[in-house]
């Protein structure tokens, strides 16, 4: 790295500290327009012209919507708990992170824009806290090219697209009214039985046109999971059409999200899913937004740098977390991204080992939270447990981990499938599957998880089996259901049901075999 990309590097590390003192709002963009300014030059000094557009797109926003900023700006922003502890805090981030060598700076960097965020309390400031990341991981980026990782296009595009969605809302671009009730000509029972067919092409493509080994997996059955959310969606018909369209795009980017091998190219997919999940609502859910694009940012900044770099493992599994807390129907598409991690290259033990606790913690909480709740609003939090089930055995760190949560999360999304019928004895049998309910659903997949740890983590069985308990009184129907002819046959919930009961008890035994294969590893 030259002297001046040195100083450009020093120059926005010192900015980032500048960021967390200052309070007026016109101060700040003036000081992340030097910031991005100095990034943009350390780019091209390092031969990466490419990664200097986003910090350049940056420079002319803030020129343009100068005006805005002073509108805003009724107000000096607070920080919360104070300047000092702020500026304390980002020093003793900083120390933490000189262990790290040259990745030093824009980790640093990537950390006081999360500190940002978290102390201030205004829109136009969580859109500099997320251009701040997007700072850090172009830089980030250009190092590494400087030690023979190149960057591709495609994170390029991610570093540009970072903060647009909150930036476009905060100011103002787009109206702040959603919703609404949608033109005669627009709305209609037409209209969902559209929504059905568009999900159904997604299923049928996913089954006819050739994909990679763990895509093929994952792809078919996410798009089933998309037309049952579509069926459900048929009854809405006050929807507006706007809501549909998102909800459709985001079932599609969740299928998108598996097929890619590039991990940038899936974390487009992961980002436009919670785009189009938290835009109908974004004014009311500002705070869980801001949360999931900055687990967006710390996930690409993990994904970016070297699998050695143990803070990059952080990054991808805190991110995760993130998103999956306000998204949770990505919560189990992200698990699969993070199988294809673990089944490309071996991980570092202290890798493993900070999955597993960030796995864990995920699964007590959500474990703690099911207590006193009905079976039906529990649906969310049952999903997610098994997904952080999931994710613990992959961070095992064997083969047999990763096959037991391959299994277990083909049995989650169809179980998931089938609980989206809200009506009928099915719902109650498929939400005592998605709980566990011996013999439905997962349970086969929690079986195996169980063997896989008592084979490499016998100690981890306490506090899962705890975690089970809460899991399965929370799934447990309060009366058994009515059947009857009328109700139970006409049912499409029972399609996925089945299908995870044939998985799970009579999967063919090359199947079981191509499952072998694909969680064998290559590490």
């Amino acid at each position: 790295m030259t002297t001046l990309g040195q100083g450009l590097a020093g120059l926005g590390l010192v900015i980032g500290f500048a960021l967390l003192c200052v309070r007026p709002i016109s101060t700040a963009t003036i000081l992340l327009a030097t910031q991005s300014a100095g990034i943009a030059v350390a780019a091209v000094m390092l031969r990466q012209p490419l990664m200097a557009v986003s910090p350049l797109i940056t420079i002319a926003a803030i020129w343009f919507a100068s005006t805005h900023f002073a509108i805003a700006e009724a107000r000096a922003v607070p920080v919360t708990g104070g300047a000092k502890l702020a500026a304390g805090t980002a020093a003793a981030l900083a120390a933490l992170c000189q262990s790290q060598g040259g990745l030093a700076l824009p980790l640093t960097m990537i950390l006081l824009s999360v500190l940002l965020a978290a102390t201030r309390r205004h829109p136009l400031m969580d859109v500099v806290a997320l251009i701040g990341m997007q700072n850090g991981s172009i830089l980030a980026a250009c190092l590494l090219t400087q030690a023979g990782h190149a960057p591709a296009v495609a994170l390029a595009v991610a570093c540009l697209v970072l903060p647009l969605p909150l930036a476009v809302d905060a100011l103002a671009v787009i109206p702040k009214s959603r919703g609404g009730k949608a033109p005669p000509w627009l709305g209609g029972p037409w209209l969902c039985w559209i929504d059905l067919g568009i999900a159904l092409a997604v299923f049928a493509t996913t089954l006819l046109i050739p994909l990679g080994s763990v895509a093929s997996m994952f792809a078919p059955l996410l798009g089933l999971d998309g037309v049952m959310r579509s069926w459900q969606r048929r009854k809405r018909l006050a929807m507006t059409p706007l809501a549909r369209g998102l909800r459709l795009l985001n079932g599609l980017f969740l299928v998108l999200a598996v097929v890619p091998p590039n991990p940038i190219v899936a974390w487009l997919a992961v980002f436009a899913a919670i785009t189009t999940s938290v835009l109908p609502t974004l004014v009311r859910r500002w705070d869980d937004a801001v949360l999931a694009f900055l687990g967006a940012g710390l996930a690409l900044f993990g994904l970016t740098t070297p699998g050695h770099f143990i803070p990059s493992y952080f990054g991808v599994f805190a991110g995760f977390i993130a998103i999956a807390a306000v998204v949770p129907d990505l919560g189990v598409v992200l698990v699969v991204l993070i199988l294809r991690l673990a089944n490309e290259a071996s991980w570092p033990p202290a890798a493993e080992a900070l999955g597993a606790a960030i796995a864990l913690a995920a699964l007590l909480l959500c474990a703690a939270r099911l207590r006193g709740k009905a079976p039906r609003s529990a649906m969310t939090l049952l999903q997610q447990s098994y997904a952080s089930l999931a994710a613990l055995s992959l961070c095992l760190g064997q083969a047999d981990g990763r096959f037991a949560a391959l299994v277990l999360l083909i049995l989650l999304i169809l179980s998931r499938a089938a609980a989206r019928v809200t009506d009928g004895p099915v719902a109650s049998l498929a939400l005592a599957g998605l709980g566990g309910v011996p013999p439905l659903g997962v349970f086969p997949g929690l079986v195996l998880v169980v063997l896989a740890v008592i084979g490499h983590g016998a100690w981890l069985l306490l506090p899962v089996g705890a975690a089970w308990i809460s899991i399965l009184r929370a799934s447990l129907p309060s009366r058994l259901p009515e059947f009857s002819s009328r109700t139970a046959l006409p049912s499409v919930g029972w399609l996925p049901l089945a299908l995870a009961l044939l998985t799970g008890y009579f999967a063919p035994e090359g199947l079981a075999r191509w499952w072998h294969m694909l969680t064998a590893g290559q590490g």
